[in-house]
């Protein structure tokens, strides 16, 4: 058998919301949100991203809920109003794993700023 073995590309990708599941680590408690790959090569490919259970509109919470619902959260909500929601996903290497590390809304454009090369989004 020959196989090309090669790195995932770091970028954004389109993806669906597939699980959310609650932890506690060495930092305190966190949301482990899964994202599905649902096109391209990754087509089906699971990637996690981590947000702490912060109720500050700054925390990447509550810009992780705006951008998966497309709006605003109420002061409560459902990880089940989150689910099969759809999205795009950073991925990135860290260390020896690809993890989920920003969110853009499908409708907007995905790009990289410089100089630090975070990702980010703009309205189109």
């Amino acid at each position: 058998m020959n196989i090309d073995f090669k790195d995932i590309e770091e970028g954004w990708y389109n993806a669906r919301v597939s699980q959310i599941r609650e932890g506690a680590g060495p930092h305190g408690p966190f949301l482990r949100i899964i994202f599905t790959i649902t096109d391209g090569e990754l087509q089906r490919y699971r990637f996690s991203g981590f947000v702490k259970p912060s109720g500050l509109k700054q925390g990447r919470l509550y810009r992780w809920i705006t951008i998966i619902l497309g709006e605003e959260p109420q002061n409560e909500f459902s990880t089940e109003e989150l689910t099969g929601r759809e999205c795009l996903v950073y991925l990135s290497r860290r260390k020896d794993r690809y993890t989920v590390i920003e969110l853009c809304q499908k409708d907007m454009a995905p790009v990289i700023t410089s100089p630090a090369n975070k990702p980010n989004c703009l309205s189109v």
